[in-house]
């Protein structure tokens, strides 16, 4: 298993006569070897204009692919698995062990390809 980023959507609402724009917020985000570090992860954000750095919520689920595709661009994975946070609980709850749980991710999950790790793979096998 890759990059694993788990999101939670908010939809948007007028509070306190406020309007608030639907937004996504990264709950989790780790790899094989655990959790990628929060302040190298606001950093990254920056990549994407309109997301709030510090609370790392996106304007839409374009926008937190951007950031999902920059972070496995900068940690040389080839792509990272986009999840709600209600189909991983669900997977959670149901995994009967970490083999169950990783299908949770390929059957729901979203994948986005890092198409530059890809590339350096593919050419290296002629030029190595």
């Amino acid at each position: 298993m890759g990059l694993s980023l788990v999101y939670h959507f908010r939809s948007s609402q007028n509070q306190d006569g406020e309007f608030h724009p639907a937004r996504y917020r990264v709950v989790y985000f780790f790899s094989p070897n655990g959790f990628l570090d929060d302040k190298e992860l606001r950093e990254l954000s920056k990549s994407v204009p309109d997301a709030d750095h510090q609370e790392l919520t996106f304007l839409s689920l374009d926008d937190l692919k951007s950031f999902g595709l920059r972070v496995a661009q900068e940690y040389q994975h080839p792509n990272v698995r986009l999840i709600s946070v209600q189909d991983y609980n669900i997977g959670l709850d149901g995994a009967r062990d970490l083999n169950s749980l990783k299908r949770i991710f390929e059957q729901f999950g979203e994948l986005v390809e890092n198409e530059t790790v890809r590339k350096k793979g593919f050419l290296s096998k002629f030029f190595s």
